[in-house]
């Protein structure tokens, strides 16, 4: 199932393109917005993992490399994750030693 497009356009300074085409064509400065967007809409909870990297225009495990290199967690694991895996993992060891 293809996904539609919707176009919105947006105004950025000059100084701001100029900045970035100093290191990038046009492309790359395309690519590099959408990816931009891509990590603040996943970290905000906006959009899945999934559709993150699809906005990037990456696969999921690229996408995770790159909130990675960014600080950006692709998971949250918290105290009472890990409590529940600790609880899992002490009811396993029970049923081994039996």
């Amino acid at each position: 199932m293809a996904t539609k497009n919707e176009r919105i356009e947006i105004d950025i300074p000059e100084d701001v393109v100029f900045a970035m085409r100093g290191e990038e064509k046009p492309e790359g400065i395309k690519k590099k917005l959408k990816a931009a967007l891509a990590i603040l809409l996943f970290q905000e909870k906006s959009i899945s993992l999934g559709k993150a990297a699809e906005l990037a225009e990456l696969s999921r495990l690229k996408f995770m490399e790159v909130l990675k290199e960014h600080g950006v967690p692709a998971y949250e694991y918290d105290e009472k994750d890990f409590e529940k895996d600790r609880k899992a993992i002490v009811e396993c060891r029970e049923v081994i030693r039996k």
